[in-house]
């Protein structure tokens, strides 16, 4: 018999930190269930992973990205993710704050942990009729970049959770929010799959398309945008054989699995091209399991073929997800709308006509001072989140600048900067709390970014945190920052042939409410 309303309330007990809930009543204990938020799937918990466990009690402590935002009275269900058979529920207060929880973006879509422990838009988190035509729009997105493929001579075949959902259902997967091809590479060198990879790109982006580059072998194509937001997006994953081996990025690498020969699935109605070994295919990304669907599932690739592959092909991802979801979040707006006391001091010495590359740019707060001052502002940041409201920012208030998404960690764009910069105008780059929140690689293709500008007779301006500001508290918290000796980052900056014009370190720099951290402010020109 199913629980009583009464009975289901009293099995069910949440806060912000914790959800605890009877499973006694259950028919059979499931392996991963349901949580649902105001009648949206919001997060799904595999009963194993449970913190505390006590008799048929189960205590969960809810994944750090949602247990930031619970705040307000929600109804809490759960719910067997197989069988979707009620658990329990309850109207539950997570604080004090009296107003009803509500988890929706911009777009009215509501957000959900995903596979890689984000709030991110999926299909269940829509209305069914909205949801359905969403996945349309999707398909028909799908079948224009499979005729691209096509007609580039890379044949491409649905992986992924693409594959997945065809395969077990001849649909989309309910809380997935995207979808997914694949195609085989013509090489077997992994330098050639990247040069390979590297013409797609261009010829992708020559069709019209937006496109991020994840890795040398893994592109995503954004729809939407504008206005109107991120509708969707469609990943692109190479596929290439070498030394025996049949590897698929960024998950799989597996000996005497076949590619090469294609069979068809059905989507909705729409047939798909698929690897004829589906079924090796699916074991070989998700494990034995692959049948039973399990909306808490998470990647964890194997090291061996993680350390091959990000050899092969780098990782271009790296704090990407922590920006966007920084920048299109309520905390942006801490960060205070005037220009930094960096740009107003640097400005004082800039020649009266010079142009800005600002890189990381961020807020954009800095760009607009610059841009305000007359003088040409190229800005560049990675998070297109950062560069689309810089954009809204500049036409909305009247003032002109350049805005481009540049993934520092790929040589190949750091490149092209370089070459695309306007030879008339005087750059001088500028780059603020930049140093410290990129990884070795990035900082190693940002000095080569900054010699081609001091080899045409600009200079370079950056402002960083130290080492000594390591253990200090933070306002925005503890997130990915490489707190380098100053000292380390001038040997850096000499060995690419710039000379250090002069290096000013200490606190009162850059002081933000109760925070005055160390910072270096670093000067550069060409040897």
């Amino acid at each position: 018999m199913p629980a009583t309303p009464e009975a289901r309330s009293a099995a069910l007990r949440a806060d912000r930190d914790t959800l605890t809930v009877d499973l006694g009543g259950a028919r059979t204990t499931p392996q991963v269930v349901d949580v649902l938020l105001q009648g949206y799937r919001t997060v799904s918990l595999r009963v194993d992973g449970a913190e505390e466990v006590r008799g048929s009690t189960h205590v969960w402590r809810w994944p750090d990205a949602l247990a930031q935002v619970l705040s307000g009275r929600a109804e809490v269900t759960l719910r067997d993710a197989v069988t979707k058979d009620l658990l329990a529920s309850a109207v539950v207060a997570f604080d004090g704050s009296d107003g009803a929880l509500d988890l929706s973006d911009a777009e009215g879509r509501w957000l959900s942990v995903n596979k890689w422990g984000r709030l991110a838009p999926s299909f269940d988190g829509l209305a069914p009729s909205d949801a359905q035509l969403l996945q349309d729009r999707l398909l028909d997105r799908l079948d224009r970049v499979r005729g691209d493929l096509e007609d580039l001579g890379l044949p491409p075949f649905v992986v992924y959770g693409t594959l997945l959902g065809a395969t077990r259902d001849g649909d989309l997967i309910p809380h997935d929010d995207d979808a997914d091809l694949g195609y085989l590479s013509r090489h077997q060198h992994p330098l050639d799959v990247v040069r390979e990879n590297l013409e797609l790109e261009r010829a992708l982006r020559a069709r019209g398309h937006v496109v991020s580059r994840h890795s040398g072998g893994h592109l995503q194509l954004f729809f939407g945008g504008g206005d109107e937001g991120l509708d969707h997006y469609i990943d692109v994953f190479t596929a290439f054989v070498t030394e025996g081996r049949t590897y698929l990025c960024f998950q799989v690498g597996a000996e005497g699995l076949d590619l090469g020969e294609r069979t068809e699935i059905g989507i909705r109605g729409r047939a798909y091209p698929a690897p004829v070994e589906v079924e090796a295919l699916l074991a070989a990304t998700y494990g034995p399991g692959w049948r039973t669907p399990d909306p808490s599932f998470t990647f964890t690739t194997p090291h061996p073929v993680r350390s091959r592959l990000s050899t092969w092909m780098g990782e271009f991802g790296m704090q990407r997800d922590y920006w966007q979801d920084f920048y299109a979040s309520a905390d942006v707006d801490r960060v205070p709308p005037v220009e930094s006391g960096f740009a107003t001091w640097v400005a004082e010495q800039l020649p009266p006509a010079a142009g800005v590359l600002d890189v990381g740019t961020g807020t954009g707060r800095d760009a607009r001072y610059f841009a305000r001052t007359g003088r040409p502002v190229l800005a560049l940041d990675y998070s297109s989140a950062a560069i689309e409201r810089g954009r809204a920012a500049a036409d909305r208030e009247g003032w002109a600048a350049d805005f481009r998404v540049v993934n520092l960690a790929d040589l190949h764009q750091v490149a092209e900067v370089a070459g695309q910069m306007d030879p008339a105008v005087d750059w001088h780059l500028y780059a603020r709390f930049l140093v410290h929140a990129i990884d070795d690689l990035a900082r190693a293709n940002l000095w080569t970014l900054a010699a081609a500008v001091a080899r045409r007779g600009g200079e370079c301006w950056l402002e960083f945190r130290t080492d000594r500001d390591e253990r200090e508290k933070h306002v925005f918290g503890d997130h990915f920052r490489r707190y380098l000796d100053p000292q380390q980052v001038v040997l850096e900056a000499k060995e690419h042939e710039l000379k250090v014009l002069s290096l000013v370190e200490g606190r009162g720099l850059a002081p933000y409410g109760e925070e005055d951290p160390w910072v270096a402010r670093l000067r550069l020109g060409a040897v």
